[in-house]
């Protein structure tokens, strides 16, 4: 009876032993201490350079190949200079101090650029507000340019309009003179118009502040685009 429970209890013992190294190698926990103890051996009899191999082979560790810092773009160094001979590189403090690049303390406030913006929109209304009163003093001075004399803004803009009027036309020629066609321009955000014809052997004498200007052979009308444009005989007696 006691032989048959002491072999009872070494079968269990046994069996238990088993399960429990079933489990641990199921889980991953099977003990190393062997491979462990080998690699330590190669380690020992290894010269230098064979070690090296040896913990690349074994761990995956590779010798330092940069520290992460930019090198000087007008420096090119070729890749078989040893970094020991090589240029040195500036490591910012922060970086060799902590390892680390992000900057430290509370981070800096937004710049306000409102007084800029203000600036900004108060200078376009007043050069919105010049054209304006420029386009309504070209309007008014519209069939008697040689007896006024504009002033600057309004010979600027008198001038954008001429060229752009110029740059829209066709010339003509009929039996006996050059003409043009569709020498016309608009500016809708001002509501005017400017049109241009020619006019052999007449002038237009345009003054200004800033000096007199005389374009040969060609008549020029302003006219407001919220009134019906006036047909060019009618125009050519208004600028008469």
């Amino acid at each position: 009876m006691d032989q048959l429970r002491d072999a009872t209890l070494r079968a269990l013992q046994s069996l238990l032993a088993n399960a429990k190294r079933m489990l641990r190698s199921a889980s991953g926990e099977m003990s190393r201490r062997k491979d462990l103890l080998r690699l330590a051996a190669w380690f020992d009899a290894a010269e230098p350079e064979a070690a090296h191999d040896l913990a690349v082979a074994a761990f995956g560790l590779y010798g330092a190949r940069h520290l992460g810092v930019a090198p000087d773009p007008d420096g090119s160094v070729p890749a078989y200079v040893s970094w020991w001979t090589g240029p040195v590189v500036d490591v910012p403090v922060a970086l060799r101090e902590r390892g680390s690049r992000a900057p430290r303390g509370r981070a800096a406030a937004a710049e306000d650029h409102s007084e800029q913006k203000r600036h900004l929109m108060e200078q376009a209304r007043q050069q919105a507000e010049a054209r304006e009163a420029a386009a309504d003093e070209l309007r008014s001075a519209s069939g008697r340019f040689d007896q006024v004399r504009l002033s600057a803004p309004a010979m600027r803009l008198l001038l954008e309009l001429l060229t752009t009027a110029l740059g829209n036309a066709r010339l003509n020629k009929d039996a006996h003179n050059f003409l043009l066609d569709g020498a016309q321009t608009d500016d809708v955000d001002l509501g005017i118009r400017l049109t241009a014809w020619r006019t052999p052997g007449r002038s237009t004498v345009l003054r200004s502040v800033d000096g007199d200007l005389t374009a040969d052979d060609l008549t020029l009308a302003v006219e407001s685009l919220a009134v019906e444009s006036a047909s060019a005989p009618a125009m050519r007696e208004a600028s008469a």
